[in-house]
């Protein structure tokens, strides 16, 4: 698949209903909805890699970026969370796998301590990592 003329944009239409159906295509099962802003790559009609945004008062939250697993490795994921830099200026914050945290900081994003989560962020953070889930927190600003 030649990658040169994929487009990045953020996600426009009134529903989220191929967002949606790409996420349950990589085997996810959150999904986008409200007010979220949810930002893609595309070839033609064919989506690559999307990412959703949590507003919150001051900030947003990074959830369910991913990239189709066959084109993983080819910097879609980074030029994604470029574009939402560009177009936020409010700091985010995401809790990616362990694995993950070189990616991020690929990236731009910096690791945190639970201390320095916003508050909401904070609760939600010990819940999921009880669950026992090997994450961290992480922070573009």
């Amino acid at each position: 698949m030649n990658l040169d003329h994929i487009e990045l944009s953020e996600w426009a239409q009134p529903n989220f209903r191929a967002v949606n159906k790409f996420y349950r295509s990589q085997k996810h099962k959150g999904s986008a909805s409200g007010d979220e802003r949810v930002f893609i790559a595309a070839l033609e009609d064919d989506m690559l890699a999307a990412v959703r945004l949590v507003p919150h008062d001051g900030f947003y939250w990074l959830r369910s970026l991913y990239v189709k697993s066959e084109l993983r490795g080819n910097a879609l994921g980074q030029k994604l969370l470029t574009l939402v830099r560009q177009k936020l200026t409010l700091p985010i914050y995401c809790f990616p796998y362990t694995h993950l945290e070189g990616f991020y900081q690929n990236s731009g994003y910096s690791l945190l301590e639970l201390e320095q989560l916003p508050q909401p962020l904070n609760q939600l953070f010990v819940k999921y990592k009880g669950k026992g889930d090997g994450i961290i927190c992480m922070v573009s600003e």
